[in-house]
C-alpha cells in the first residue's frame, strides 16, 4: 500500500500520466479531424504515430525517464511481433482489408502498423499498470473495458479516413465482434506484460513485447473462434 501511494504521488509519475493521456487525446482528436480530409491514407497514419513517438521520446530525454523508454521498446517489439496476427486476419479469415489506404507494406500490413501498435502498447501498458497498482484485479477489468470501447471508435473511423475496412464477419456497425472481444483481452494481456517494466532490463522489455505480439494473435484467434467460427458451425 505504501508503494502504491508513493508511486502515485511522485511528480514524475503524474507527468507520465499526463503525457500518455495527451497522446490519447491527440489521437482521438486527429482521427476525428481526418474525417474531413478526403486525401487521408497511409501517410496520415504514419504521420500521427511518428508525432506520438516524437512526444514520448522528447519526454524520455527531457525527464530522463527509464519507464517510458522501456515502454517504447516494449511497444515497438509488440508492433513487429503483431505482424503475423495481421497477416492471419488478412489472408486466413479474409476479414481485414488494408488496400483502401495504399502505400508500402510490411508483409500484409501498412508500413506504419508497428508504430501504431507501439503507441497502443505504451498507452494501455502504462494506464493498465497504474490501474492494476491502484485497484488490483478490478484494474484489469477496467483496462479491458477501456480497450474494447476505445477500439469501437477507431474501427469506425478507420473506414472513413481510408486506413482499413472489415467484411465477411459478424459486426457492430462496421466493427467486427471479434475485434471488440479481442481488444478486451489484448488490453489485459498488455497490462500484465507491462507490470514488470519498472524493474526489468531493456532486453527483457523487448522480450516482453514479443510475448505481447503473440498474445495479440491468441486473443484475436480465440475471439474469432467464439464470435464467428463456432457460430457458423451450429
Amino acid at each position: 500500500m505504501t508503494y502504491r501511494f508513493q508511486n502515485q504521488a511522485d511528480p514524475l509519475e503524474r507527468a507520465r500520466l499526463r503525457i500518455v493521456l495527451a497522446t490519447l487525446v491527440i489521437n482521438v482528436a486527429a482521427v476525428a479531424l481526418l474525417v474531413f480530409a478526403p486525401w487521408s491514407n497511409w501517410r496520415t497514419g504514419l504521420a500521427l504515430n511518428l508525432f506520438d513517438n516524437f512526444l514520448l521520446l522528447s519526454f524520455v530525454f527531457l525527464r530522463r525517464d527509464i519507464l517510458i523508454a522501456r515502454l517504447l521498446l516494449f511497444g515497438l517489439a509488440v508492433g513487429f511481433a503483431e505482424l503475423p496476427a495481421d497477416a492471419w486476419l488478412v489472408l486466413h479469415t479474409r476479414t481485414l482489408n488494408y488496400s483502401v489506404g495504399g502505400g508500402p507494406r510490411l508483409w500484409c500490413s501498412p508500413i506504419w502498423t508497428p508504430f501504431a501498435w507501439q503507441i497502443v502498447a505504451v498507452q494501455f501498458g502504462y494506464l493498465g499498470l497504474r490501474l492494476r497498482e491502484r485497484f488490483g484485479g478490478a484494474g484489469l477489468l477496467l483496462i479491458g473495458a477501456l480497450g474494447a470501447v476505445n477500439i469501437l471508435y477507431y474501427e469506425e473511423m478507420a473506414r472513413r479516413i481510408h486506413w482499413w475496412t472489415y467484411s465477411g464477419c459478424r459486426m457492430i456497425s462496421f466493427t467486427p465482434y471479434y475485434i471488440v472481444l479481442g481488444e478486451f483481452g489484448i488490453a489485459v494481456a498488455l497490462t500484465l506484460l507491462a507490470l514488470p517494466l519498472r524493474r526489468v532490463s531493456q532486453t527483457q522489455a523487448v522480450l516482453l513485447g514479443l510475448a505481447g505480439g503473440v498474445a495479440i494473435f491468441i486473443c484475436y484467434a480465440l475471439a474469432y473462434l467464439v464470435t464467428d467460427v463456432l457460430r457458423r458451425a451450429r
